[in-house]
């Protein structure tokens, strides 16, 4: 069992916080990402709404600062440093009562049916969340800025405590952080904000592991999701999507299949929001151009009976695409300027950082037969995506004419899917290129 607290204390105009762990390395890490995480989406959780934007705000410009901005963010003396617009820190005040502190809890338990978080938050001196919201406030952004400065060394942990923090403030400012579900945020977002690291370690959990439900076996027929534990593991089976509990020298078992899908979708959603938006300046205007033309892009997916959701702050619509193969997250971006509008296939495989010149090498090689569209390689992540180009000359869409590039779009993936999944998992890439479903 690994065990995290939090003592947040205020006295005055001064706060600190007292960090108490049974873990160490990189496991303490992600239970002190998860034990933050869970606290901000508990805190959001029981704010109301009006209350809760400040924070969501406040949380969700922290996933779009850059190194320069946590630097300085890291560097700052205490609560006296008010953030440009990336953040914007509550001061503790003389508002606080002497001796007013915040206990927090959490206790991540491999139990036998799956993995459980018992958290607990108690609080002496301190008002009620509906009776003084700003207290639940700057006591999540005390413990954030408390975290960044204690590891401030350490850049990678700075980031993705900062990345945690944005995508929390992303599912709060979407209304999907949920008293029911504070325990799924905080799992997804660390698990996301983790990034392509947990993918690509060693899978010590997955060897010899076998899937319960469609006996797929290997560790490279696994996908990681994280979990603080150096005895027990979450492993996604790529074969049929269950996910599996995995503890040391126990059979694996499955997870109810409603929670999985929570979770997986939750997950699915930030990483395909997070793409989408790395394309987009969130703080440009939007051109009347860009409206009118999304507004088009909302008619032809209506037209055509496709279900979508946008992007907050961006000219995006999200969908799905799914053929015999499976299914992945679909996307398309408004491009004002030229009047373009950009087709995303997101493929549902990452690749790991020692095959990616290879997968390299086989999409060149893919690229090479392809008209309308091409595969892309983010070298950073490992996503990979086929992009098709639609040109609307300002004369509005043509629905069966997305409908056509649309359905192209989902044919390259499906194409070539099988080659991507071979090269992954070892194949050199030119044998891989053969590895494409009919026509």
């Amino acid at each position: 069992m690994v065990e995290t607290t939090f003592d947040i204390r205020f006295s005055g105009d001064e706060a600190c916080v007292i960090l108490g762990s049974n873990a160490a390395g990189e496991v303490g890490k992600q239970a002190e990402l998860v034990s933050f995480g869970h606290y901000a989406a508990r805190t959001l959780s029981l704010l109301a709404p009006e209350h809760a934007l400040p924070l969501i705000r406040a949380l969700s410009n922290l996933d779009e600062a850059s190194d320069e901005q946590l630097e300085t963010l890291v560097e700052s003396a205490g609560l006296e440093v008010v953030g440009g617009p990336w953040i914007q820190v509550v001061h503790a005040d003389r508002s606080f009562q002497a001796g007013t502190s915040i206990r927090v809890l959490a206790r991540f338990l491999n139990a036998r049916a799956g993995p459980r978080i018992f958290f607990s938050v108690k609080s002496k001196g301190a008002a009620a969340s509906q009776e003084r919201p700003s207290d639940e406030t700057a006591s999540v952004q005390v413990l954030l800025l408390w975290l960044l400065q204690r590891r401030a060394a350490d850049t990678d942990y700075v980031r993705r405590l900062a990345t945690t923090a944005g995508l929390i403030g992303r599912l709060g400012a979407d209304g999907r952080v949920l008293p029911a579900e504070e325990v799924d945020v905080s799992l997804v977002a660390v698990d996301v904000a983790w990034g392509s690291d947990l993918a690509d370690a060693a899978d010590g959990a997955a060897t010899g592991l076998q899937c319960p439900m469609c006996g797929n076996l290997g560790s490279d027929a696994f996908e990681r999701r994280l979990w603080p534990s150096q005895r027990a593991a979450i492993r996604k089976c790529k074969g049929c999507g269950a996910g599996l509990w995995v503890r040391a020298r126990r059979r694996a078992r499955v997870l109810p299949q409603g929670v999985w899908a929570t979770m997986e979708a939750m997950r699915d959603d930030l990483v395909l929001k997070r793409s989408a938006a790395t394309q987009i300046n969130h703080h440009d205007t939007p051109t009347a151009g860009q409206a009118a033309l999304l507004e088009e892009l909302k008619r032809v997916f209506v037209e055509n009976g496709w279900p979508f959701s946008e992007v907050r702050g961006a000219p995006v619509l999200v969908s799905d695409l799914s053929g015999p193969l499976g299914t992945w997250k679909f996307y398309a971006q408004v491009v004002d300027e030229q009047d373009l509008i950009l087709l995303y296939s997101v493929c549902p495989l990452r690749v790991p950082a020692e095959r990616r010149p290879e997968v390299s090498q086989f999409l060149t090689g893919a690229n090479y037969g392809l008209t309308v569209g091409n595969f892309e390689l983010d070298f950073e992540d490992g996503e990979i995506r086929y992009k098709t180009v639609l040109h609307s000359y300002g004369n509005g869409l043509d629905a069966k004419l997305v409908k056509r590039l649309v359905r192209s779009n989902g044919m390259a993936m499906e194409t070539y899917l099988p080659g991507i999944g071979a090269v992954i998992t070892g194949t050199a890439a030119l044998p891989a290129l053969e590895r494409r479903v009919p026509d």
